[in-house]
């Protein structure tokens, strides 16, 4: 087994240290706050009177000679003012038997043999053994780096998208630090199995969601990265009843919140959370900005009958204790590329108690000061000012960067990323990005290669990330969420760089970016009458004569009450409504621009929506499509089976994933045999009666005309359910829990009020 001690930092490096040896020895070993040591990283007792000393040293990346050097000339005349009775030195470099033999001579009399000397093999083949897992799953990094973790990590990604995922969970998992909301979060989820993680931005949502997903998919769990498609997720659910699954979504609602709550997508979303809820073999983690969050709550009767803010999945993260930040801001330094002299700057005249003490601080910005990529041509004399301006505008926190030492090119990829909801694959990104050059005024600046390959490399890792989903294909994100609320808001009145962002990007993504973007007034509203009618001419001829109906219905959902566009969308409905066949997956919208669009438009017949009503899983759109069929009397027998089909369908599904909580334990009389046997017999008569109730109440919310046009009955959907199975799923699903155990990580050991010894330098 190999462990990546290079994730640890020196402190918790001394902390594993001291783990193993007090499990070696089978004494106590008395660890110290962290600062100056005078040689001692741990102490036990042998005897009552004499000490035996551990002394740590993690050089991983330093040479030889140098470790050797300073062993001589520092260490060894400490060791000597100690006198211990034992002395043992542990380093994270390999070390020959050469090595372990020169090292020995050095502490003479001390180190008694070279067993009392651990190398990197030493340690690997410690931890190695099955009897000392229980020190590896308390020191939280080294268990997610070991190969056998990140194998398993890698190996329960259900989809190209979700090992994407894993592999930027692990790119930083050197820079986190378990604070007291990781251990909220795993109690909430082993009590409810959700959690939604909510805070201001940059507080650590996404990176508390992380761990805490890595957590349980060490534990055995699937990992599904859903990015809000609730519909994949249900298909996964009802695919894999059985197995454990953990599905993943960061900035929950985020950009799509009103697209979610306009085309009545929050009762989906909120049905999905309580099948999870009762499914002990599920969980779910989401993270969600506060002020997202709030307004979802404001805007839907929802979510708001669900008390999502009052819930006891809700973990609000707030502020961050002191000792908390101390960790936070040493670990990210300890583990940058920072020159000494900028590290300097940060230690002079303790500037880190102003940093932590700062109202601002968060993990975000902290790990944009310290991310030497990001400083350029910064003297070390500038630091300082750098890093105050950086917390105490944190607003402007990419302004200097993203204006100043980058170009035209590398902003146009940041533009097309952003505007494409904060992803975009490396082909669209590349045809996108060739259009925009070609349509769009750009500084080519100096004559360096301007050509895709040549630009995106300067892009990755400083504005974007380059993840790879599938064999040869690749993604693009956001190297920080924070660049696009930085780019919307200085860029949002700029409606003719707004058009061909838009533009060059030609998709349906980036159409409802731009809806999200105007609802939630990310860009001026009062700019959107321009961009649409801008857009309009720009899309409108070609896309009709491609018959690329759902691009369309999405520009004209931006805003069917336009009157200078009004003459196109009637050429656009009426075109598609006698077009031969057509087809598309934006029902809701369609229904709505047909149900509300002047003048109304008139129908000779209703054959357009064959192709359009293939899969509804949603209640709203389905009474919207009742009222449509109600109110146009729609009498094609085709879209009448069609809604039978559908109705049917998610009504099992209601079922199956029983959201009418019928209590199944009515039904059960369980019985004892003389011979000890236990058995149960089943009211199956009890239980379709309760469940044909229950359908027959639900059902009081749909369309009654169409209800009796298409000789609908809940009798029908009761025949279909398999009793049998259900009543063993129920039996199974509350056997007492097997995945129960929870680690209870080390956090380290300094004291509440002692940040100067964190970062006292040895």
């Amino acid at each position: 087994m190999e462990y990546d001690f290079s994730k640890l930092n020196d402190r918790e490096f001394e902390t594993l240290a001291a783990s193993v040896i007090e499990k070696e020895v089978q004494k106590k070993v008395e660890i110290f706050k962290s600062g100056k040591d005078g040689g001692v990283d741990g102490r036990f007792w042998i005897g009552v009177e004499k000490e035996g000393i551990i002394q740590c040293k993690h050089f991983l990346e330093t040479p030889y000679p140098k470790l050797i050097s300073k062993l001589k000339n520092e260490e060894s005349d400490k060791v000597k003012k100690l006198n211990p009775g034992r002395y043992i030195f542990v380093t994270s470099k390999k070390l020959s038997r050469i090595n372990k033999q020169e090292i020995k001579n050095i502490f003479l009399p001390y180190i008694h043999n070279e067993q009392d000397i651990w190398g990197m093999e030493d340690l690997n083949a410690f931890l190695s053994k099955k009897e000392n897992q229980d020190i590896v799953e308390r020191n939280y990094k080294l268990w997610i780096t070991s190969t056998s973790v990140l194998d398993f990590l890698y190996n329960n990604a259900i989809k190209g998208r979700s090992q994407s995922t894993i592999l930027e969970i692990k790119e930083k998992t050197h820079k986190y630090v378990i604070t007291a909301n990781h251990s909220k979060g795993l109690k909430i989820l082993e009590e409810n199995n959700v959690v939604i993680l909510t805070g201001e931005p940059g507080i650590g949502k996404t990176t508390l969601a992380d761990n805490l997903a890595v957590h349980y998919m060490a534990k055995g769990y699937e990992f599904c990265d859903i990015e809000e498609n609730i519909s994949e997720a249900e298909n996964l659910f009802r695919e894999n009843e059985k197995k454990k699954i953990l599905f993943y979504c960061d900035d929950f609602l985020g950009s799509n919140m009103y697209d979610a709550i306009n085309n009545k997508k929050d009762s989906h979303i909120i049905k999905f959370i309580n099948r999870i809820r009762k499914d002990k073999s599920k969980k779910f983690i989401l993270t969600s900005r506060t002020n997202i969050l709030n307004k979802a709550y404001s805007l839907s009767h929802i979510f708001q009958n669900l008390k999502i803010r009052d819930n006891e999945f809700l973990l609000k993260i707030e502020n961050l204790s002191s000792i908390d930040k101390a960790r936070i801001l040493y670990n990210h330094i300890y583990h940058s590329n920072l020159p000494e002299k900028f590290i300097d700057i940060i230690y002079q005249e303790k500037r880190y108690k102003e940093i932590i003490k700062h109202r601002n601080f968060n993990p975000r910005i902290i790990e944009f000061i310290t991310d030497s990529s990001l400083i350029g041509n910064l003297e070390p004399e500038n630091y300082w000012s750098y890093i105050s301006r950086s917390l105490n505008k944190p607003e402007i926190i990419w302004a200097d960067y993203f204006q100043n030492q980058t170009d035209d090119c590398v902003r146009a990829l940041t533009y097309l990323t952003v505007f494409n909801n904060g992803k975009i694959s490396e082909d669209n990104l590349r045809n996108s990005y060739n259009l925009f050059l070609n349509i769009h005024t750009v500084n080519l600046g100096d004559y360096s290669d301007k050509s895709f390959e040549a630009v995106r490399k300067l892009a990755t890792r400083s504005l974007l990330n380059r993840n790879q989903i599938e064999e040869n294909k690749y993604e693009y994100v956001l190297f920080n969420p924070s660049i696009a609320d930085f780019v919307l808001s200085t860029y949002s009145n700029e409606i003719h760089l707004i058009c061909n962002i838009l533009k060059s990007l030609d998709s349906e993504v980036s159409i409802d970016y731009l809806h999200a973007s105007l609802i939630s007034d990310k860009i001026n509203n009062s700019n959107s009458g321009r961009i649409l009618e801008n857009l309009f001419d720009y899309f409108f001829e070609r896309k009709l004569e491609g018959q690329d109906w759902d691009f369309l219905i999405a520009l004209c959902y931006l805003d069917f009450f336009n009157e200078k566009i009004n003459k196109r969308i009637e050429l656009f409905l009426n075109t598609l409504i006698n077009a031969d066949h057509p087809s598309g997956n934006r029902l809701w919208e369609l229904l709505m621009i047909l149900s509300e669009f002047e003048p109304q438009i008139k129908f000779k017949n209703f054959k357009f929506l064959h192709n359009f009503i293939d899969e509804v899983y949603d209640e709203d759109t389905l009474k919207k499509l009742f009222a449509f069929v109600d109110q146009y009397n729609i009498e094609d027998e085709d879209i009448l089976m069609q809604i039978d089909v559908l109705l049917k369908q998610y009504l099992k599904g209601i079922v199956d994933s029983n959201d009418f909580d019928i209590d199944y334990s009515k039904h059960l009389t369980y019985y004892q045999h003389p011979d000890g046997y236990s058995d149960h017999d089943i009211d199956i008569n009890g239980i379709e009666n309760e469940i044909s109730e229950s359908l027959d109440s639900y059902m009081d919310g749909f369309n009654v005309n169409v209800l009796d046009r298409i000789y609908f009955h809940t009798s029908s959907v009761v025949a279909g359910i398999d009793i049998d199975g259900k009543i063993i799923r129920y039996l199974e699903n509350y056997e007492p829990d097997y995945d129960r155990d929870s680690h209870d990580y080390y956090v380290g050991r300094s004291g509440e009020d002692d940040i100067d010894a964190i970062f006292e330098r040895s």
